[in-house]
């Protein structure tokens, strides 16, 4: 790559329910949060990018870039900025991340030196569980699978995975245990407490095998993170971080049009890109912030993202986890490909929240500050590498991210 995408300020509101805050107080106190971060003003930004799932059903309002330029950016009379929203279902932040490095990128090659923010968004909690669930549905295929709501799907595929290895269900439970051990030192995390492994383990069924504890929950948030080239945030004296690739790949919506169930293609063949275009491997990785919407996605996607053979995971969760309660936050994993990695370091979508469309954009505000050195008492020691995985849907999209400490 000839020039270097650096992300120079991060924003992140604290995910939950928010009923006293509207979803353009959200995005404002992201974007506010990560211009303070990076020194610079809203007249800076020369394009933003909205990941956002479906604002037009939780909240009845579209044309949302426009909206968000109306509210925000409007009252300042240097800005001549371009908004866009982005949806991709879970993972619109992903793809908003995806499209404002890309812009960074065409901007160096053409000897322009843009300024973009990214950010993501997601106000759900004003709507009924039954009706946000019904909304949420709308990321399957609702010609093929309706009928069918997440924790369902996202079930099968904890069935099917426990019928074709020696896996317990019990086993998938440490991986809650975990989340939630590290959410209770993010201050900004919606489920900031512990849970026991009985706890989880004996949690209301959902969709069985899916249990009430496997499972995120609804949330309301806002995550931000500025972007240019590392000449601009050497210029600017930023504390930056490299962001040296963004792969979005799409698969089939439909989980029986797929070969194998339990292969996320697009999750395969975003990290193979990235890790190729990167030149990083694996093994370089210190933590990685994955889409863990249930526990078996987790367990999925380290197999997918190539820190673990396939079906093989289960093996490393009960090596690495079993009485994590007794254990210090953050709690890694001891993986094949990679001696020690630091998962989900901010609770992940379990414990943290995910307000969909934040959530991609949250995944990179928190692999940031973990390379910077910032992420307090989850703080991993010596990172260098950071990666994250936002996915659509039961993996329709997937987006994955390689961050480097320069």
């Amino acid at each position: 790559m000839g020039e270097n995408v650096a992300v120079i300020g991060v924003g992140h509101t604290e995910f939950g329910e928010l009923w006293d805050k509207s979803w353009v107080e959200l995005v404002e106190e992201a974007g506010l949060q990560a211009l303070q971060d990076a020194g610079i003003m809203k007249g800076d930004i020369d394009k933003f990018f909205l990941g956002n799932m479906s604002l037009g059903m939780f909240g009845g309002q579209e044309h949302t870039a426009s909206k968000v330029f109306s509210e925000i950016f409007k009252g300042d009379a240097e800005s001549e900025v371009l908004g866009r929203r982005i949806e991709g279902a879970c993972s619109s932040g992903g793809l908003a991340l995806e499209a404002s490095f890309n812009d960074v990128l065409a901007g160096a090659h053409s000897g322009d030196d843009k300024i973009i923010m990214a950010g993501g968004f997601e106000k759900m909690t004003d709507k009924p569980t039954d009706q946000a669930t019904k909304i949420l549905s709308a990321a399957s295929d609702m010609g093929k699978e309706l009928g069918f709501t997440f924790p369902a799907l996202y079930g099968m595929l904890k069935d099917r995975y426990i019928q074709e290895t020696d896996a317990e269900e019990e086993d998938f439970d440490h991986i809650a245990v975990k989340s939630h051990k590290n959410a209770s030192k993010n201050p900004r995390a919606q489920y900031p407490f512990e849970v026991t492994h009985d706890k989880v383990k004996n949690s209301f069924r959902v969709a069985s095998p899916t249990k009430l504890l496997n499972s995120s929950g609804i949330a309301d948030g806002a995550a931000a993170a500025i972007m240019t080239t590392e000449k601009k945030a050497k210029e600017l004296g930023s504390n930056y971080v490299l962001l040296e690739e963004v792969v979005g790949v799409n698969d089939s919506i439909a989980l029986f049009e797929r070969e194998d169930v339990l292969t996320l293609v697009s999750t395969k063949k975003a990290a193979k890109r990235a890790y190729k275009s990167s030149g990083l491997t694996p093994a370089d990785v210190d933590v990685a912030e994955v889409h863990d919407c249930f526990s078996i996605a987790e367990a999925l996607a380290l197999e997918d993202l190539g820190f673990s053979p396939k079906k093989e995971v289960w093996k490393w969760i009960k090596k690495s986890l079993s009485g994590c309660e007794d254990k210090e936050a953050p709690i890694p994993y001891e993986l094949p490909n990679n001696s020690e990695l630091y998962v989900n370091t901010s609770g992940g979508l379990k414990a943290k929240g995910h307000p969909v469309g934040a959530t991609g954009i949250a995944q990179a505000v928190e692999v940031t500050e973990q390379l910077r050195g910032e992420a307090g008492e989850r703080q991993v020691p010596g990172a260098k590498v950071g990666l994250t995985h936002n996915v659509g849907g039961s993996g329709g999209t997937a987006v994955v991210s390689l961050l480097r400490k320069p």
